[in-house]
């Protein structure tokens, strides 16, 4: 059983999509969801903005099937393999959370021995490589 009492309640839920291995979205759950999730195999989640559990997909039709379900050594994060239904996993409607990323240089830091990362630019143009 994860711990939820570690975090206030909640647990991280990484989820990644069955057939192409995507990371989809990072998300929360409680006790209460994560049940749920086992008992009917769909994928039911805490929104931390709206301080209420919601079963993905319930308005938007894009519903996630949970296939496995792994616990961290810490017992305080989860990864559930899903395959998504629907448009996707995001609420802008993209097919992941992740379909942005970072352009420029990366640049690493050392400072006492912290490493800190600065970036430049955000991109969410898909004609960029």
């Amino acid at each position: 059983m994860p711990n939820f009492e570690k975090r206030g309640g909640l647990v991280t839920v990484v989820v990644k999509d069955f057939d192409s291995d995507d990371v989809l979205m990072v998300t929360s759950t409680d006790r209460a969801g994560y049940l749920e999730t086992l008992a009917t195999g769909e994928a039911v989640y805490y929104s931390t903005s709206r301080h209420a559990r919601w079963k993905k997909g319930e308005t938007s039709g894009n519903t996630q099937r949970v296939f496995r379900i792994h616990v961290d050594c810490d017992g305080d994060a989860l990864l559930y393999i899903v395959r998504q239904n629907g448009k996707g996993a995001c609420h802008t409607g993209q097919r992941s959370c992740f379909y942005r990323w970072v352009l420029g240089p990366l640049i690493f830091v050392q400072d006492r021995g912290d490493l800190f990362i600065e970036t430049h630019q955000v991109c969410d143009d898909f004609s960029v490589k």
